[in-house]
């Protein structure tokens, strides 16, 4: 089914424009998944849970790559659909010399600072040397890290996110392939891991920037470009509300791990960790549907399709709700199989893992309409309510909830911080939504009046 950004959205018309994209997302989750799998099963639970303290890092430093394809998308989407090509092609530029200039300078700051770091976030002195030789091969890849996060938004805006999903399937075996060829076969431990998934970014980026090196059917292809930083800033501001969520993530994740640390040990930054790995599934779909969200809603409101909007939303938050009580079914049913996956060597660690997924997986309910709601705002380059939910629901909340249940309720119910945040998050959001709603209706009827 050809599907186009000035179509009228159905439900099933979302899916299956976000389908590629969830390909693309899944294929991408294959990194952690892969390294923890084979880390944890052939090189013990202290490499598993040194895995686990360096990634959710290296994913807030890879989170710009949000900022600049969500806010590129809707910024760009939006030039399309005033038909305002050339520009669109400069700033597509622009954005991807930003991603450059950013990763080259965290890449070494990493490679740098590192040993101090992971004693910050909470490594022990027996953690520290396993994240140092995670840590220092995989940091010096942020830049195509960097590129194949941003393209998650950007192949779907230049209406080929088929081509980024086939890239992402790619991208995904070669890390699989590779974490089994280093790992089991040449014995190359945990530094195997890291060059797996690092070598698996480079073979992506080389091909993406191929393609778009020369025009192409997409519409879209490197140009001269003026270094407009004024545009730049207002861009990633307004794709703040998505690297939010993503850095949010990740925060919460190393904020997790230091009370877990603290309070129950090396078990509990495994429990954490497998949840990690379903959550990484299970929000692929969510996050790619954002990605349509922000596109489509930037096209409709550039065309200044009103109608197109509203209906596109009504669609979207009933999708995803719907999602999310299959999720969440799932990852309560399968709980035990998934910690037994990881952890089946640790009978005790095992029944730990499991218990705490079956809590933590509640937060799948209403996570994808907090996500929506707040890319909704971003697709209208309304960043700073989009920003605000983002916050509330992915960061504040979870941290205070992290902090103040164990004293509360007790160490056991920690698990329940991101459930309760996504609560919070929901609020926010359909105050938000419902305030907005009523002013695109008089936008509706000032167009209207206008045309007339």
């Amino acid at each position: 089914m050809k599907i186009e950004l000035a179509d009228q959205f159905t439900c099933k018309k979302i899916l299956l424009y976000s389908l590629p994209n969830i390909g693309t997302m899944l294929a991408i989750t294959s990194f952690q998944m892969a390294d923890g799998f084979f880390v944890s099963n052939w090189l013990g639970v202290s490499s598993f849970a040194a895995v686990n303290l360096v990634f959710p890092l290296l994913m807030m430093l890879v989170a710009p790559g949000f900022i600049i394809g969500e806010g590129g998308s809707a910024f760009i989407s939006k030039l399309k659909g005033e038909g305002n090509i050339e520009k669109a092609r400069q700033y597509f530029t622009l954005l991807v010399a930003a991603i450059f200039i950013w990763g080259a300078f965290f890449s070494t700051a990493m490679y740098i600072f590192l040993p101090e770091i992971v004693r910050l976030i909470g490594a022990s002195e027996e953690l520290v040397p396993y994240c140092l030789r995670y840590g220092h091969i995989l940091f010096l890849f942020i830049t195509p890290l960097l590129v194949t996060t941003a393209f998650q938004s950007l192949w779907v805006m230049a209406e080929k996110s088929e081509t980024g999903f086939w890239l992402s399937v790619v991208q995904g075996a070669t890390n699989v392939i590779l974490d089994w060829l280093f790992i089991v076969m040449l014995d190359y431990e945990i530094e195997g891991a890291a060059t797996a998934t690092g070598l698996a970014t480079v073979v992506s980026t080389v091909i993406t920037l191929w393609y778009f090196s020369r025009p192409n059917t997409s519409g879209l292809h490197f140009v001269s470009f003026p270094f407009d930083i004024r545009r730049l800033f207002r861009i990633c501001y307004n794709g703040i509300s998505e690297m939010v969520d993503a850095v949010s993530v990740n925060i919460v994740e190393l904020l997790y791990n230091l009370q877990l640390m603290l309070l129950i040990g090396e078990f509990g930054v495994a429990a954490i960790g497998i949840h990690s790995y379903v959550s990484e599934v299970f929000l692929s779909f969510f996050f790619a549907i954002n990605t349509t969200t922000v596109t489509v809603i930037g096209y409709k409101y550039g065309a200044r399709d009103f109608d197109g909007i509203r209906g596109f939303m009504k669609k979207n938050i009933v999708l995803t709700l719907a999602l999310g009580v299959i999720m969440t079914s799932i990852a309560i049913f399968l709980a035990d199989d998934i910690a037994a996956l990881y952890l089946g060597y640790d009978p005790e660690a095992q029944v730990f893992a499991a218990e705490a997924l079956k809590i933590c997986s509640l937060e799948f309910f209403l996570y994808g309409f907090c996500l929506v709601t707040a890319g909704f705002f971003t697709g209208l380059e309304r960043g700073t309510i989009s920003a605000i939910i983002a916050l509330c629901q992915s960061l504040i909340a979870p941290i205070v909830f992290i902090y103040l249940f164990p004293i509360l309720l007790g160490v056991e119910n920690i698990w329940y911080a991101a459930p309760a945040a996504t609560v919070v998050g929901a609020i926010l959001g359909t105050a938000f939504l419902a305030r907005k709603w009523a002013k695109l209706e008089v936008e509706a009827v000032m167009e209207d009046n206008e045309a007339e």
